[in-house]
């Protein structure tokens, strides 16, 4: 039966294979800290799994150095502090990867990335419950006759939590990593699991699916709409009710919240007729002066709707006359005379006025004046 590449045992040796050559002389540790175990544990378990190392710099490779010293690490690969870094190649892609871990406070967090594929996969560990502090740091023993690395294996192994741990996190990392990067990885021993499986299933159907087409506006312009836009079937909503648990009474809205909203006044009209308006002309120089018709600049025949003094008539809009509105003057009929209809269905009208008007004309009216509804 073969062995699987990612137990405990075959990552332990692989860890202590990797560690590099102790220098004679030198009492110096080989692995001084905990994070510096986690990225020495992510590498071995990568060589275990048939991955290359091709150097520390993606931009800088040296391939031949590690290739000449593999399986031991060259001893700059922890120059970095907190931060290590591994180029890989692999026979089954074609592809670089780079593996970095990185500390962040009490924990870290490992990386893996396809060279041109920019998908990044990671797995996040607390360095606490996998990293026992108290077997570090790590020295390698070294003897007369040169380095004993007969029981390294079993130093490494005191320095994880336990055996349970070291599973764990080697199958973390296979989940979240290898199979990210390298799907359907075919390893003597290395069997996939069902979460591997299906993170390969998703993978390739998002490869065979299209890619989304971009949402392209509209060519055709949207048709103009007024503004505000009034439309019949949608009358604008109501004030809003006051905070409770239902509205006030009809007689009880001082401030005509449930009012229904009053139309706009036209441009130029008050509520109240205009009522003094032509006041403020001198006499005889006014637009609509009935005393003085045609003298001056002002003067004029009187228009419907009477003068805009302080005594209006009953057709000035304020008692629902048409107000001034001149388009409404009927010729035919002389200011101040009465119209009787010859024909039946027609209503007896004042001067000034067409057929359906009422109340007195402009001349006339219960507020004195000369002409009145009694004049032929």
């Amino acid at each position: 039966m073969s062995t699987n590449p990612l137990s405990p045992a075959a990552i332990l040796q692989q860890m202590a294979d990797a560690l590099p050559t102790h220098p004679q002389g030198e009492n110096t540790s080989d692995l001084s800290s905990s994070h510096e175990a986690l990225a020495l544990f992510a590498h071995a378990c990568m060589a275990s799994l048939g991955f290359r190392l091709l150097g520390f710099d993606e931009e800088k490779l040296d391939e031949a150095r590690c290739h000449e010293l593999a399986p031991r690490l060259p001893p700059n690969w922890n120059a970095s502090f907190n931060t290590y870094a591994f180029v890989y190649a692999h026979q089954q892609s074609a592809l670089r990867f780079v593996i970095r871990t990185d500390r962040m406070g009490g924990k870290a967090e490992i990386r893996g990335l396809g060279i041109n594929d920019e998908r990044i996969a990671r797995v996040e560990v607390t360095i606490k419950d996998f990293v026992s502090n108290a077997a570090l740091p790590v020295r390698i023993t070294v003897s007369a006759d040169g380095e004993d690395r007969s029981t390294l294996p079993q130093t490494l192994q005191n320095v994880f939590i336990s055996q349970n741990r070291i599973e764990d996190l080697a199958n973390l990392i296979k989940i979240n990593i290898v199979q990210k990067l390298l799907p359907s990885l075919q390893k003597e021993g290395y069997e996939e699991s069902p979460d591997d499986r299906a993170a390969r299933d998703d993978a390739d159907e998002a490869g065979r699916r299209p890619p989304r087409q971009p949402v392209m506006p509209d060519p055709q312009p949207q048709p103009a709409q007024p503004y505000p836009f009034n439309d019949p079937l949608n009358p604008p909503p109501r004030n809003p009710v006051p905070a409770g648990d239902f509205p006030p009474p009809g007689f009880e809205d001082p401030y005509d919240l449930n009012r229904p909203v009053r139309s706009p006044l036209q441009p130029g009209r008050s509520p109240f007729g205009n009522i003094g308006a032509d006041d403020l002309n001198p006499p005889g120089l006014g637009p609509h002066d009935p005393l003085r018709p045609g003298m001056g600049t002002g003067g004029g025949l009187p228009r419907p709707g009477g003068n805009r003094g302080m005594h209006p008539t009953f057709d000035d809009p304020l008692f629902g006359g048409l107000g001034g509105n001149e388009g409404e003057f009927d010729p035919q009929v002389p200011p101040g005379a009465r119209y009787d209809p010859l024909g039946p269905g027609g209503l007896p009208r004042l001067g000034g006025r067409r057929p359906g008007g009422g109340g007195n004309g402009a001349f006339g009216g219960g507020f004195g004046g000369f002409g009145g509804g009694d004049i032929i």
